[in-house]
Order: C-alpha cells, then sequence, then structure tokens
C-alpha cells in the first residue's frame, strides 16, 4: 500500500511539473508574438546610415520554437528599450554577451564555456577579425546535436557555419578558390561530406573547437587521422559515444566512425563476431562431444 501511495504522489508531482512547464511555455510564447508580428517578417530590414549595410532584422519564429533558446522571452536578452515603438536608435547599440547567461549558471558547467570563451580569444577570428559568438552562432536558431541525430547531418551542419563566410566548395563563385587551396587534401568531396572544417583547423590536443587556426598552420597530416589512435575519433565522436553511454565493447566493436586505416566496417564487424562466436561454439561442442565420447570408451 505504502508503495502505491508514493506511485500516485510521484505521479501526481510529475503531471503537475509538467503541467506547470507547458504552462509557463505558452506564457513565453505568447510574449515572444508581439515581438514576432514585426519581427517575423522576412522583408524586416534597415540600411545602416554610416556603411549602407543592410541589416536584416527577421526572425524565424518555428525555428525559433526548435532552439535551446526557446524557454525564454526576448526581452530576457534584449534588455534595452524595446518597449517603445519604433525603437530608439540607442537600443542599435545594446551589446549582448553570450556568456552574460552561460558563465555564472550552475547548470551550464558541463558545456566549459569558460574554456570555450579563451580557446576562441585565441582563434584567428578573433585575433585577426572582429568576430563574436554572433558572428557563427544565430542565438534565434542555436541548437546543440542531439543524442540520436545522425553523424553526418551534425557534419553538415558544423560546415555550413564555416561556409556561411567561406564560399560553398560546390557550385558557387568562390568554389574554385576553396579547391585549389584544399588541392593536397584526396578525395575532396568525400572529406567535405565526412568530417567537420574544424576537425583540420583547430589544434589538435584541444577538445574545444574554437580556437581556428589560419591556413598556414591547419592540419595536413594524414596520419593524423588515419591512424589508430585519430584524433578524429577523440574529437568528433568522442562526446558523441559518451552522450550515448556506449560501452567499450560497443565503441569497439560497432563504431559508426568508419575511416581507413583506423576503424572498421561495421557490418564485416557483425560477421566476425558472429565467427567468432560459431567457432567458439564449435570448439566448446568438440570438447564436451569428446569428453562423453571419453566416459562411454571407460565404461
Amino acid at each position: 500500500m505504502k508503495n502505491s501511495k508514493y506511485v500516485r504522489m510521484s505521479t501526481f508531482l510529475i503531471l503537475l511539473t509538467t503541467a506547470h512547464v507547458g504552462f509557463a511555455n505558452a506564457v513565453i510564447k505568447k510574449k515572444n508574438v508581439v515581438c514576432w508580428r514585426c519581427h517575423g517578417m522576412e522583408t524586416l530590414a534597415y540600411r545602416e546610415k554610416l556603411t549602407g549595410e543592410i541589416v536584416n532584422l527577421y526572425v524565424n519564429p518555428q525555428q525559433y520554437q526548435q532552439s535551446n533558446h526557446r524557454h525564454l522571452e526576448c526581452t530576457t536578452c534584449h534588455t534595452a528599450d524595446f518597449s517603445i515603438y519604433p525603437h530608439p536608435d540607442s537600443v542599435k547599440s545594446e551589446n549582448l554577451y553570450c556568456l552574460d547567461c552561460h558563465q555564472d549558471d550552475a547548470k551550464f558547467i558541463p558545456y566549459q564555456f569558460s574554456e570555450i570563451e579563451r580557446a576562441f580569444k585565441n582563434s584567428v577570428h578573433a585575433t585577426q577579425e572582429q568576430f563574436s559568438c554572433f558572428s557563427c552562432h544565430d542565438p534565434h536558431q542555436f541548437k546543440i546535436s542531439r543524442m540520436g541525430e545522425e553523424m553526418s547531418d551534425i557534419v553538415r551542419h558544423g560546415n555550413e557555419i564555416c561556409l556561411n563566410c567561406h564560399a560553398s566548395p560546390i557550385n558557387t563563385p568562390g568554389a574554385t578558390e576553396l579547391s585549389l587551396s584544399h588541392q593536397w587534401l584526396p578525395n575532396l568531396l568525400l572529406h567535405w561530406r565526412s568530417i567537420r572544417c574544424v576537425e583540420c583547423h583547430t589544434p589538435a590536443t584541444s577538445d574545444f573547437s574554437h580556437q581556428v587556426l589560419s591556413a598556414s598552420r591547419s592540419a595536413k597530416n594524414c596520419v593524423q587521422c588515419h591512424s589508430k589512435e585519430a584524433t578524429l575519433l577523440t574529437r568528433l565522436y568522442k562526446y558523441r559515444s559518451q552522450e550515448e553511454g556506449q560501452s567499450w565493447f560497443n565503441k569497439a566493436v560497432f563504431n559508426k566512425a568508419y575511416i581507413i586505416g583506423m576503424s572498421r566496417n561495421e557490418t564485416i564487424d557483425r560477421w566476425s563476431l558472429i565467427i567468432l562466436l560459431l567457432t567458439i561454439a564449435g570448439l566448446l561442442a568438440h570438447g564436451f562431444g569428446r569428453f562423453i565420447a571419453t566416459r562411454r570408451n571407460k565404461k
């Protein structure tokens, strides 16, 4: 009876918490709709008076609702005086910084944002270009890779961030220049589809892919990836195995990261394992049969 009572109480608390979260999200969404009335229009933009540059003010509501920031009101980050419409020019100078929220909060400690910041400050993007977090990560769309996502989708998404500035390698005006700078790389298109740009353009000893190196300092050593102790496995796929809770055995035998010279083909692995188990079973059966036969002969 006690256990039944505790189960009912736990179920009630879960339902209550779920209802509270759902209600809170509905309230946040309703408040954000006020902003989306204007910023949800794809044509919303203005021309910067000094530079003549077109500044896009469009925010896709659907993409925002799927992002990691979907539980936040717009005014959580945009704290300037946006209550006045049209917004005064003073709000244009609003200085947003990711670590204002992501540094001190205990729930963000596992993501090691402080280490990411240090890596970024040593990046060619920070030392030679005036980049910020928002140069690569759109806060209205950003979402971290989730358990169960295909590795190819993670690679494609990561490379799309780079290709927003560096011309796309296929069917674009900048394709020739980008291809020439990577012509030393065999099977160029296969590499671009299979690994992230940052695997070669960040230090091999770093787990943080934010210290982007200059072209002259980037990796051009094939053995760095195509070897048993490959850095690619320890970076691109390391966190995935941790997130999915794979055991050492599963990572060793059923590793989905097929890289020539490093990992093995998944299908061959499975059949090899089956053949090994059948061989062991055959040896045990043979030994057991010999044992029975010997006992019978003695009798």
